[in-house]
């Protein structure tokens, strides 16, 4: 799926999916990887958590329209 896309929506899928591993092993193991390497009261840490719910909504509105970057390729 990302092999085609353009650099954007590459950076929007791999924002996405470390975020949804960070959710992953928060809720199986209680362990925040992002709280640990970013701090825990970290502006670092919410911009991450900001990027991740940016790119949700991203991938979110992929399903309904295609990326205008992508349809030129």
């Amino acid at each position: 799926m990302l092999k085609q896309a353009c650099g954007l929506c590459k950076v929007v899928g791999v924002i996405a999916i470390l975020g949804v591993l960070n959710l992953g092993l928060a809720g199986a193991f209680n362990m925040n990887v992002a709280e640990q390497v970013l701090g825990a009261d970290s502006g670092l840490l919410r911009a991450f958590y900001i990027l991740c719910g940016l790119s949700g909504l991203a991938l979110l509105a992929s399903f309904f329209m295609v990326c205008p970057a992508c349809k030129k390729a």
